[in-house]
C-alpha cells in the first residue's frame, strides 16, 4: 500500500447493545471484523466501555470510507461523533487487525470525558483518543 494514500478515522458512539447481550455481540463484532480488516489492510482498536464504542480505524483511504459507511448504518450505534479523519503518514496500531479492549469504568470515564470535549477542544480530543486506544492496545 502507497502510504499517501494511509487514512484514519477515529469516532465515539453511544452503543444500543443491551448489557444482557453486550459479551455475545461484541464477540461477534470482533470474530467478524478482524478477517475482514485483515483483507482490507484495516489496523486499528476498538474499545467498548459498556455504553459507548471508541475506534482508530486506519488502512487505505477507499477500505477506511467503506467501513466508515457501514458503521454508520450499524443500528448498534448512536450518536456517532467523528474525532479524527484525515491523512496520516504511519500506522499507530501496525501490529493489529482489531485490537479490542472490554469494558472497565476507567475507560467508560475516559470516553465520556473526550466526548465531552469534542466540539470545544478537537486536537485534545483527538490525542486523548489516540493515546487511550493506543495504551489500550500496547
Amino acid at each position: 500500500m502507497d502510504m499517501s494514500d494511509l487514512a484514519c478515522w477515529m469516532y465515539i458512539s453511544r452503543a444500543t447493545i443491551l448489557r444482557e447481550d453486550a459479551d455475545q455481540a461484541i464477540d461477534a463484532i470482533v470474530a467478524v471484523s478482524r478477517p475482514r480488516n485483515a483483507a482490507l489492510q484495516i489496523t486499528g482498536a476498538l474499545v467498548f466501555s459498556g455504553d459507548s464504542f471508541a475506534q482508530a480505524i486506519e488502512g487505505p483511504a477507499e477500505a477506511v470510507a467503506e467501513l466508515r459507511a457501514l458503521i454508520a448504518r450499524d443500528m448498534r450505534h448512536a450518536e456517532l461523533m467523528t474525532v479524527a479523519d484525515g491523512e496520516q503518514s504511519s500506522r499507530d496500531f501496525a501490529s493489529w487487525s482489531l485490537a479490542y479492549s472490554g469494558t472497565a469504568h476507567f475507560v467508560a470515564r475516559e470516553i465520556e470525558r473526550i466526548r465531552a470535549a469534542i466540539h470545544s477542544e478537537p486536537y485534545h480530543s483527538q490525542r486523548d483518543l489516540r493515546r487511550l486506544l493506543g495504551e489500550l492496545s500496547s
